[in-house]
């Protein structure tokens, strides 16, 4: 990324569709609920549903996307079915690991991953890459930078070459921390973005929510092409409180 990108404050469309599967981008401005049911944060448990009211209730519509998994098993594999129930991908980790890869189902761990993504040092904020294989642009590689915006975690933005495609934000800042309530998110996201992406981001931001960001070794040849100066300034706008 060029140091001359300055990282934009509404929602723009990318572009070109950013996707790792092309059934689910969004053709307008969508907004998603995001439910984790799981009575403890070990469980992988969520619901994604279509916002399209903010006052109702999420058990008012069919869940666009489940996800079953569990967060303390060594891999913390989920996985992620459409509406009808279908298999879409699976998401997990080495054991050992911080960097999570997104696979198709059953596929073979020994072929490219469909996304990546890459963790990077931040103590407080959640600071993440994702590298995504385009599969609206024959496979070329997009670069979704994560970068949230307090210590509090309530909210998160996702830009692509300095562009704001996605939003994450926490709906209630202290249900997080109350026994037996579970947290919701709302995720506005751009048209052209692939929501079933979307939902992945967001169920990763919930495994965040009470860890640090520890770096990933994974990048692609921009990255490593990116100066320090420019490293730099990231790092110091990152911890800006």
């Amino acid at each position: 990324m060029s140091q001359s990108i300055k990282m934009s404050s509404t929602l723009t469309s990318p572009k070109h569709p950013i996707a790792v599967r092309l059934d689910h981008i969004a053709s307008r401005p969508t907004t998603l609920r995001v439910n984790h049911h799981s009575l403890s944060w070990s469980g992988g448990d969520f619901t994604i549903s279509e916002w399209k009211d903010p006052e109702g209730s999420s058990s008012e519509v069919t869940p666009m996307f489940t996800v079953t998994g569990k967060l303390a098993s060594f891999s913390k594999r989920h996985q992620f079915l459409d509406q009808t129930g279908l298999p879409l991908f699976d998401i997990n980790r080495k054991a050992s690991g911080v960097t999570w890869f997104v696979r198709l189902p059953d596929e073979d761990s020994s072929r490219e991953p469909i996304a990546t993504i890459a963790p990077r040092w931040s103590y407080f904020k959640d600071k993440f890459d994702v590298y995504v294989s385009n599969a609206a642009l024959n496979g070329e590689e997009v670069v979704i930078e994560a970068r949230g915006q307090d210590i509090w975690k309530l909210r998160t933005n996702f830009y692509v070459n300095g562009s704001l495609v996605m939003t994450s934000k926490r709906t209630d800042k202290l249900m997080a921390y109350i026994p037996g309530k579970r947290p919701e998110w709302q995720v506005d996201i751009a048209k052209g973005m692939d929501l079933a992406l979307a939902a992945v981001l967001s169920v990763y931001l919930a495994e965040l929510m009470f860890h640090s960001c520890m770096p990933s070794s994974h990048n692609s040849v921009g990255d490593t092409q990116r100066s320090s100066t420019e490293q730099s300034n990231y790092e110091r706008k990152d911890y800006i409180r």
